[in-house]
Formats: C-alpha cells, sequence, structure tokens
C-alpha cells in the first residue's frame, strides 16, 4: 500500500483515510496546533531526554566491558582465614 502525504488546508497533513493512522500525520498534526514556544520547548526536551539515555547506554557498555574482563577492574580478591 502506497501512502501519499498529501496537503489539504492544513500543511502537511494528508487528507487521506491512511493518514488518520500515519505518525507522522499525527505528529504534524499535533505541532500544528501547538504553539512555538511550547514545540521549541517539548523538542529541547527531548533532545535532553535522548542525551540522556546515550550517557546511561554508554556507562552501562562500559560497565559490562569491565565485568567482562578477567582482572580488568582493578580489584584484586583477597583470601580471608
Amino acid at each position: 500500500m502506497d501512502h501519499q502525504h498529501q496537503r489539504t488546508s492544513r500543511i502537511g497533513l494528508g487528507g487521506d483515510p491512511e493518514c488518520q493512522l500515519c505518525p507522522l500525520c499525527a505528529l504534524l498534526r499535533t505541532l500544528s496546533d501547538a504553539r512555538p514556544q511550547a514545540v521549541r520547548h517539548l523538542l529541547g526536551a527531548a533532545r535532553e531526554l535522548a542525551l540522556a539515555l546515550a550517557a546511561v547506554v554508554e556507562s552501562q557498555t562500559e560497565a559490562y566491558d569491565r565485568a567482562a574482563t578477567p582482572g580488568g577492574d582493578g580489584l584484586r580478591r583477597i583470601r580471608v582465614e
């Protein structure tokens, strides 16, 4: 099925029935109704969330790499008798 984004009275929104289910059209419809300041705020928040997620993934990757490397964490087991 070929989905075309046809222009209607609202810029970027399709008039076809498929556009009611299209996530891109839904996003454009939501953003076209919002104030520019709200859109800028939401985009900034989304950017910060993406950066935070990237930092979490990076730290977890480093922790996994340290745990997978024998003796790679700089710790030594001391036997207590």
